[in-house]
């Protein structure tokens, strides 16, 4: 699925961190060595993260597999992700995706967007644009804005549904309003480009200049061709080369290019 953006650490936005780590650490193990599932996901997470104990990949797998096996779906989501990227254990993506149904089958938001991208890539499962959008979609609903981002994609290229310019917009907006620099990105492009809503200069460098500021090497480039050209701002090539660098510093090829000019 090009155009896909980069996967960010589910992990670390699932976690339920809302504990005094070194006050509750013995408490944890405490419960999670006599069963309890719910310890034994928050066990995991603190070796996983290093908190209260030093990091270790394997014991985070050990506690989250025990909770997981519970029908923790917390847990389920998180030994699919250390599957999915080899933390702790072997990578094995049809175990990752394994897991990850588990969870999503539950509702778990991050597990849904994460099953929807092992569609959407082919990793541990046949490629199916269908089921990629379906698994998006639930996840999506619910608020999350990297599967609002995909759905964006997905709509924007057809793949999985009829291409629709205007529902891309409108999901690359929902995840840009929450922060996605990708999804400021990919907004930028549609009203500098006029995909799905009216072109507007301005706007579009308002949102690739809000994706940029968080480090996104394509707004990076976009900002510095519309500051070269004085599109949507005033012409200003010191700007521009600034904005090309910080892309080019990042190996966006187009942005070294434009420095050779």
């Amino acid at each position: 699925m090009n155009g896909t953006p980069a996967k960010r650490n589910f992990l670390q936005e699932n976690s339920n961190m809302n504990y005094t780590v070194n006050k509750e650490i013995d408490g944890y193990k405490k419960r999670a060595e006599q069963g309890n599932a719910e310890a034994q996901c928050s066990l995991g997470d603190c070796y996983r993260l290093g908190l209260g104990v030093e990091q270790d990949y394997s014991k985070a797998f050990k506690w989250y597999q025990l909770s997981a096996e519970q029908g923790d779906s917390n847990a389920q989501f998180c030994l699919g992700t250390l599957y999915a990227e080899g933390l702790g254990v072997e990578q094995n993506y049809e175990l990752a995706v394994d897991w990850y149904r588990k969870s999503a089958e539950q509702g778990n938001e991050y597990a849904q967007c994460c099953l929807g991208d092992c569609y959407g890539l082919g990793n541990g499962v046949e490629q199916d644009y269908s089921a990629a959008f379906q698994w998006n979609w639930l996840s999506a609903e619910q608020g999350n804005s990297d599967a609002q981002c995909r759905l964006g994609v997905l709509y924007a290229e057809g793949l999985g549904v009829e291409q629709n310019l205007e529902l891309a917009a409108d999901w690359y907006r929902r995840s840009a309003d929450q922060g996605n620099g990708y999804a400021q990105c990919c907004l930028g492009d549609c009203y500098r480009l006029g995909d799905g809503v009216e072109q507007d200069y301005s706007a579009a460098f308002k949102w690739y200049q809000l994706s940029a500021e968080q480090g996104d090497p394509e707004a990076q480039f976009n900002l510095g061709s519309m500051c070269e050209k004085g599109l949507g701002v005033e012409r200003n090539l010191e700007l521009a080369i600034d904005w090309y660098r910080k892309s080019a510093e990042q190996d966006f090829e187009e942005a070294v290019e434009a420095l050779k000019k």
